[in-house]
């Protein structure tokens, strides 16, 4: 978000995401359609399932108003799907985890957590700190392959990075 050269202004579906200034946001294609696919499981597979997100930005409120406006497959927004977000600069494992942790009631042991960072551990910081999660890395951004791997290890109470 801090490399934007402007603020986010809104979604323009003629470029697939939302403009902020001469940037455009747009999501991952392995995103959209995980996403996608957590929205229209919201009533089966995903009923009793609560989706957060979390980001160290330093620009919240960019990333905030992106989530807000990008679309969902199906209807709905991002921000929609997220019953709980932290977004603000800090630690994953020392403050939005816990975070998260305290204001959802849901233990670690029932968290999956997702992070591209290629720059820092977000995962092994969360795996070490919030003993019980699954933390899984997806540096290329998440993917269907990896999302689907992640329910797999999690169904098999693997805990730690996978």
């Amino acid at each position: 978000m801090f490399e934007l050269c402007a603020a986010p202004s809104k979604y323009d579906s003629s470029v697939g995401g939302v403009r902020a200034g001469d940037d455009v946001v747009r999501l991952f294609a392995g995103a959209t359609a995980v996403l996608a696919r957590c929205a229209a499981e919201r009533k089966g597979t995903f009923a009793s399932t609560a989706f957060a997100a979390a980001s160290s930005t330093t620009e919240p409120q960019f990333a905030r108003r992106c989530l807000q406006q990008l679309p969902v497959q199906g209807g709905g927004t991002v921000g929609e799907l997220f019953t709980y977000t932290q977004i603000y600069p800090g630690s994953k494992g020392r403050q939005h985890f816990p975070a998260l942790q305290r204001e959802s009631g849901v233990p670690y042991s029932s968290m999956i957590f997702f992070d591209d960072c290629t720059y820092g551990d977000n995962c092994g910081d969360v795996a070490r700190l919030c003993t019980g999660a699954l933390c899984v890395r997806t540096p290329d951004g998440l993917t269907e392959e990896r999302f689907q791997a992640a329910l797999d290890a999690f169904a098999l109470g693997q805990v730690g990075v996978l």
